[in-house]
Order: C-alpha cells, then structure tokens, then sequence
C-alpha cells in the first residue's frame, strides 16, 4: 500500500525552516525528529516507519508555535513589559549596570546583591550585549560552586585548557584575563565556597613589581553573597572585603513607580493608573519585578489587564502581597 503525505504540513515545515534560516539539522532537535527521519520525510521516501507518527509530532510542534504567536499578537500593545523582550532601563538595572562599569574602569571586586527578579541579571545581560568581547560573563551553581569547578568553567568560557594543575590553569586564566582587559561577571555567586572567593579575589590585585593592574570581577547574588565577603569571622575574610571596591543592595521596595510605567508604557497612555498602583504594589512583594511580569503577561493572554483581571491572575498563580 502506498503511503501518503499531508503536502500542506510539508509546505508548513519548509516555510518554517526558510523563515527561521534553519538548517535541516538545526531543526530536528528542536522538532523532536531525528535529522535522518526529517531529511526522509522531507523528500517523502520515508520507508522505516510510520508517517502518521511523524506528522504528529509536526503537528503538535507547529500547533504550539501558532498558539505563541497568537498570544505574542495579543501582547503587542503591551509589548515593552513582556518577557524576553529588549533591555527596559529600570532604575535598579541602570544601577547595577553602571557598577559593572565601574568595575571594569577600576578594577577590584564590586559586589551586587539583593532581592530575587528585580534587574540584577538583567543588568549583567545587557552588559554582555553592548560590551561582548570584554565581558566574561559566567552563572555559578551548586555544582560549580567549588574552586576547581569554578576554575574549570572559566578556562572553558576562555578556550584554555581545563586538564591543568589547579595552580597552573588560576594562572593561565589570570594571564588570559589582563591580557584583553575583560571583566569577569559571576552570577548567583552565592553558590561560590569561600576557598574559590578566596582564590578570585586575589585576581584583583595589582602586581606590585610592575603595576599592571589586576582584574575586575562582579559578583552578582543574593545578600549572602555579601555576607561571605564580610564573614562573621573578621580576620578570615578581611583581605576579600578590603579587595570590594564597591557595594549595593536592592530590595524590592526600591523599585519606583516609574519602573512600572517603563515596563508597561501602554498603560501610562490608556490612563490605567490603577493598574499601574497595583502592579507596582506586586513589584514591591517579595514577588519583584519577575512577578509583576509574569503577572500581566498571563493576564494579557486572558485578555483582561484592568485590575480586576490582574487580581484574578495574581490569585490563581498564588500571589499574595497585601
């Protein structure tokens, strides 16, 4: 029995592929098709299984994508608040970016911390972007987090070797880093134990033979990223906190109203002053500015964002903040 094809979906996956400029191999990852079965199905001489099956997967695929899209079409009057769009200049995000540059002018250790989903990250990514070839920038987590690991992940971001001598390869990333001039941002660095802050935090240094300065590192977390740098043991911690050039706190009651009308600007311009008191009352919470976010955004796609439809939402995600 011949098989046969849904031609329309074909024409479906080949408009998405140019659309995107994705690569036959690039796709079926991301389509959850082996590349062969794609390339096969493609040229309809796909023999080895079931054409049924595959056309499932597309269709789910490319039913997931139309939903996005709809809800993207949706937000389009909103769209400065929503997730994953371009850089908004928060107050908090302009202040931790403003350290970051600091940092690299002057070098030494400067510390960020403060409440989760108010902008520090941000900040970081932003950097990145505008400064690409001078900013190493690096998120520590529990299994990175000791000196060895730590010191692993950084020779890979460098392409340097990582089978050296613990000894060996802090050198070569030392050396590597003066050498471009490039600042080393460290996010959630709460994650670091102290012998790997100990080690970094020497990186900072200024040779005191030829004055070459030493290296700018950020360290991005939460306030216990701070209090390591601080310690309740003075004595062991002073050579790092004297090494901190400069630090900041945010909290969530730091974020300004104004925040609020930056993210949601469309808001500003339908008179929809009420709902900017109440996200911003969100933004204030523990929640942050992540919250408030993912707060308007669901309501944008039940397609209510008056308060009372926001209300709903912050109830239904388990949002309390009054």
């Amino acid at each position: 029995m011949e098989k046969t094809y849904n031609i329309e979906l074909q024409k479906k996956l080949e408009d998405y592929l140019e659309a995107e400029g994705l690569s036959q191999a690039k796709a079926a990852p991301v389509i959850g098709i082996s590349a062969a079965v794609l390339s096969q199905y493609r040229r309809s001489v796909y023999d080895r299984g079931d054409i049924a099956e595959v056309e499932k997967k597309l269709e789910e695929f490319f039913r997931i994508k139309e939903e996005q899209a709809a809800n993207s079409r949706k937000a389009e009057p909103f769209q400065a608040g929503r997730t994953g769009q371009a850089y908004i200049p928060t107050s908090i995000s302009e202040g931790a970016y403003k350290l970051i540059r600091y940092c690299q002018l002057e070098k030494g250790i400067v510390v960020i911390d403060g409440d989760a989903g108010i902008g520090k990250t941000k900040a970081a990514a932003k950097y990145l972007q505008d400064n690409p070839t001078t900013t190493l920038y690096l998120k520590a987590a529990p299994s990175t987090g000791t000196l060895r690991s730590l010191l692993k992940m950084i020779a890979r971001a460098l392409k340097l070797p990582e089978n050296q001598r613990t000894e060996d390869l802090s050198y070569a990333i030392q050396e590597k880093l003066k050498a471009t001039d490039k600042i080393l941002i460290i996010d959630e660095a709460q994650n670091i134990k102290f012998s790997a802050l100990e080690e970094i935090s020497r990186w900072t240094d200024e040779d005191m033979f030829t004055g070459r300065p030493g290296i700018g590192i950020v360290l991005i977390g939460n306030v216990e990223v701070y209090n390591k740098m601080l310690g309740r043991q003075e004595a062991i911690f002073a050579q790092q906190f004297n090494r901190t050039r400069m630090h900041s706190r945010y909290r969530t009651t730091d974020i300004r109203r104004e925040d609020v009308v930056k993210l949601f600007p469309a808001l500003k311009e339908k008179g929809m002053e009420k709902e900017i008191d109440y996200l911003h009352s969100i933004s204030r919470s523990k929640w942050g500015i992540r919250g408030m976010v993912n707060v308007f955004n669901n309501a944008v796609n039940n397609e209510d964002v008056s308060v009372s439809g926001l209300e709903r939402v912050a109830s239904t995600m388990g949002i309390r903040f009054i």
